[in-house]
């Protein structure tokens, strides 16, 4: 024997988990937005490196440090470990710019050589 259903019955019996399933997705996707925005929202986490070295000219320009306070101020800024990784990635970045130089012309040698 058969069981047969109606359209009805079966739209009856299946609404419900389609409706928790929609329910699911859009809670998901809340979710992921909200992860995707804590993600990127970086500025809260990034440290500041202090002083730059902008800092310590101004500083120097507007009388509130001597040249010798500079000079020892600007060594320990240069050896600290932030400027040590911004110098590199300046570095890198630099030395990959490089354009390679073109070779001049030259004409092809004379035909049967």
């Amino acid at each position: 024997m058969f069981l047969t259903l109606a359209a009805s019955d079966l739209f009856n019996q299946i609404a419900p988990w389609l409706g928790g399933l929609v329910v699911v997705a859009v809670i998901g996707g809340l979710i992921m937005v909200a992860a995707r925005r804590n993600a990127t929202n970086k500025s809260a986490d990034t440290p500041s490196i202090g002083f730059t070295l902008a800092d310590l000219r101004r500083l120097k320009e507007n009388g509130e440090m001597d040249q010798s306070q500079y000079e020892r101020a600007k060594a320990s800024l240069m050896k600290s470990p932030e400027m040590a990784g911004h110098l590199s990635a300046i570095t890198q970045t630099q030395s990959t710019m490089k354009v390679p130089r073109k070779k001049p012309f030259q004409s092809p040698p004379p035909p049967g050589k």
